[in-house]
């Protein structure tokens, strides 16, 4: 019953993406078109599963049920919604979803610590990389203080996995070395759409 309800949740969190990309106020508009907060929607959808496999499948499957909410109310609501994009983003969602949903795994239950640094750096990563983009190539057309905020919550969210589950200072080079990496990659991907 908890995997149903995440998973509703996840359909749900992206109708209100919708909605809320045109109601919010300019300076966290972009919090409704962002994938940091959908992989965080990942993150948390995984946390109903108990196994690797599970956390991972969880995770595949809350991105694109969240693009699904949000595309589908845009069309109902009279937006237009190209097929390419919703194609674009539902596989961005199994991918980052998996990775998230495995990299919670790994944190509550793996005993590896290269392993675990690496899984603290996955939201990191994207919500850096995903600022960057935004402070360097979307500043002119979107609030650059959203921008600016979703580095300062990665960097935030790395302190804290980094004081809270990793427990070398091995572990936390690794994690930083690991985000800088992803948020690198995210941010060339970016520019490449």
């Amino acid at each position: 019953m908890r995997v149903i309800l995440a998973l509703a949740a996840a359909l749900l969190a992206g109708v209100a993406m919708s909605f809320g990309q045109t109601v919010a106020p300019d300076p966290v508009a972009p919090f409704f078109n962002s994938a940091a907060p959908v992989v965080a929607l990942a993150a948390a959808v995984s946390m109903a599963a108990r196994r690797p496999w599970a956390h991972a499948l969880l995770g595949a499957l809350a991105g694109p049920l969240a693009m699904v909410g949000y595309f589908a109310t845009s069309e109902l609501r009279g937006f237009g919604v190209s097929m390419s994009w919703v194609v674009l983003w539902c596989t961005a969602g199994v991918i980052a979803g998996a990775a998230m949903g495995f990299a919670v795994w790994a944190l509550r239950h793996s005993g590896s610590w290269p392993l675990r640094a690496v899984a603290a750096a996955v939201f990191p990563g994207v919500a850096a990389g995903e600022g960057a983009h935004g402070v360097v190539r979307i500043a002119d057309t979107t609030p650059v203080g959203y921008w600016w905020a979703a580095i300062a919550v990665g960097i935030a969210v790395l302190v804290w996995l980094s004081v809270t589950r990793l427990r070398s200072w091995q572990a936390v080079g690794l994690a930083c070395v690991a985000t800088g990496a992803f948020a690198y990659a995210l941010f060339f991907v970016y520019g490449a759409l």
